[in-house]
């Protein structure tokens, strides 16, 4: 293997990106400090090449969000057509309302469809929802939901607390401290420890994944959507990694368990 550009460059970004990296998934230190190539100049299918021209499977793809694989034909055609025929005004596209409509077909238990930027964005609207909906501000969480300060939130209480959803190590600096003890976890399959969540707390809303790194376990998703209409809790799940990969619309159509919220 060639030397490595991407690290070196790594090293350059760290002193004028913060935490040299948009996303924290990202950074080089997570998967393979000091080697990891970081940077890429290319893709291609399930391909990228790094500064190096060295080729790699990309067994991440793009952090999950990439189900369809990189330069496809298809969607470059599309965008292309797209691109040239402008792309951003001051008026709304009129694709959005058909997207909408899809979406509310797709899942019929919905009555209306918004759109975000991005998985974290996403969340924090559901949940900003969900609070206004029941008037209550406590959050019962299983899985990993973004970077927004409502999740980072129940770190404040202690800092590990959040290290066995997916991401450890996530500093809850700047985020303010009167949001401590309003978001509770508990882990997949562990519906005694909701229990005691919602026993002990005024829950407004229960988000979690439906799926991560296990299989669904079904007595234990209709186990949590029992008890949630039980106590006028918001159901929550989140697809933002799971979505359209297993079925078109997400793995909780799979299993007819409807959330209030996906």
């Amino acid at each position: 293997m060639k030397k490595n550009k991407g690290q070196k460059l790594w090293k350059k970004a760290k002193k004028i990106i913060p935490g040299g990296s948009m996303l924290f998934s990202k950074k080089s230190e997570l998967h393979l400090p000091n080697k990891w190539p970081s940077y890429y100049t290319k893709s291609s299918g399930y391909n990228v090449w790094d500064l190096d021209n060295n080729k790699y499977i990309d067994m991440m793809f793009a952090v999950g969000t990439n189900i369809l694989g990189y330069c496809n034909r298809k969607v470059d055609e599309e965008v292309r057509k797209i691109i040239s025929s402008g792309v951003m005004t001051s008026l709304n596209c009129f694709e959005e309302v058909e997207l909408a409509e899809k979406l509310i077909e797709l899942h019929p238990w919905s009555d209306m469809a918004r759109f975000a930027r991005s998985g974290g964005e996403a969340n924090a609207i559901a949940i900003r929802l969900a609070r206004a909906a029941s008037g209550r501000d406590k959050i019962a969480v299983c899985g990993y939901h973004g970077w927004h300060d409502w999740y980072l939130a129940a770190n404040l209480k202690k800092s590990s607390i959040l290290d066995k959803h997916l991401l450890p190590g996530l500093e809850s600096k700047g985020v303010p401290k009167n949001l401590k003890n309003t978001i509770m976890t508990f882990e997949y399959n562990d519906i005694n420890r909701l229990n005691e969540i919602i026993s002990n707390n005024k829950i407004g809303a229960i988000k979690m994944e439906v799926s991560r790194n296990q299989k669904p376990n079904i007595e234990f998703l209709k186990n949590l959507r029992r008890i949630s209409k039980k106590n006028n809790i918001i159901l929550i799940f989140d697809e933002c990694t799971s979505g359209f990969r297993q079925s078109l619309g997400g793995i909780h159509l799979n299993y007819g368990i409807n959330p209030d919220m996906a």
